[in-house]
This record gives C-alpha cells, sequence and structure tokens, in this order.
C-alpha cells in the first residue's frame, strides 16, 4: 500500500500542468485585535483594513496569549475587559513566554474607554506599551501604527479621488 501512495505522489509531479504551491509573502503590517464587543471588534478591523494592514481577531485574552505564540504580530491591539482572561493578565503571560522564548516584545497597546489613572498604571506595569481611549479616528489609529514599527508602509486600500475630506 506504501508504493501505491508513492507511486501516486510521483504521478502527481509528472503530470504536465501541475506544480507545486507557493505561500506568497504578504507585506502588509500584521496586527492583532483582541476585543470581545463585536461592534468594537468589526470597527477596529475595518479601520486597519482601511489602513492596509492584515488583521487577526481574537475575542478573549487566551485566545490573544495562543496567536502571539503561533504568529508573528507588528502590533497588538488588547482591550482590558473580556471573557476567560482579561488583557492585563494575557499581557502578562504574553510578556513571560517571549522573555523564556526570548523573543522581542510585541507592541501591545491597551484600547480602552477608561480614563482612570489606576487603570492606565495597571496597563503599564503588566507590560504595555501605550493606552489608547476609546473612540478613535482612523488618523489616529494610522499614527499608533506607524509609531510602532509597523513593517510596511501604510497606504489606505482605496483613494477617495474627487471627495472633498
Amino acid at each position: 500500500m506504501q508504493t501505491d501512495t508513492a507511486a501516486s505522489r510521483a504521478m502527481l509531479w509528472h503530470e504536465r500542468h501541475d506544480a507545486p504551491t507557493f505561500a506568497r509573502h504578504d507585506p502588509r503590517p500584521r496586527m492583532l485585535v483582541v476585543e470581545d464587543d463585536p461592534v468594537q471588534a468589526l470597527l477596529l478591523t475595518l479601520m486597519l483594513e482601511r489602513l492596509n494592514v492584515a488583521v487577526t481577531l481574537a475575542t478573549d485574552g487566551l485566545q490573544a496569549v495562543h496567536a502571539v505564540q503561533a504568529q508573528r504580530y507588528d502590533l497588538v491591539l488588547m482591550d482590558y475587559r473580556m471573557p476567560t482572561l482579561d488583557g492585563i493578565e494575557a499581557t502578562r503571560r504574553i510578556r513571560a513566554w517571549e522573555r523564556s522564548a526570548r523573543r522581542l516584545p510585541t507592541p501591545i497597546v491597551a484600547v480602552t474607554a477608561s480614563v482612570m489613572v489606576d487603570e492606565r498604571s495597571r496597563y503599564t506595569e503588566a507590560g504595555m506599551d501605550e493606552v489608547v481611549q476609546k473612540p478613535f479616528s482612523v488618523e489616529k489609529l494610522s499614527q499608533l501604527v506607524a509609531r510602532h514599527g509597523a513593517r510596511a508602509a501604510l497606504a489606505p486600500s482605496f483613494i477617495t479621488q474627487g471627495v472633498p475630506s
């Protein structure tokens, strides 16, 4: 039976129009959005896609930890209040894993509606790089992404020629 599998594989490679598939490198910056509120998640995703950013969505802190361990991101936008694991504990776990894996820290930015000073200090103590208050504009989001070392230049995915801004 192993011979049949090897023979069929060999046959596939000898087909005239068959060729191996190659993964295409995506030069866009990769961002992880960690947000449990569907409206906020959609809003952030649409804003980032407009900035030509590849977006991955996690709906709780534990998913965020697993996502960062599985793939490199240029920036993580982390909500605070979420089910399973809040943003502060998720950030602590990500930072601990990065240290043990000897990886450079991924920029993590708290995205929150709260303006409480004590909460902001908890974000920083957990290892977050910055705190951004909701809501914010596409322009402010673009500046945030540029500030945290995105791999590619941010170019809007569409141009609105002739439309007043």
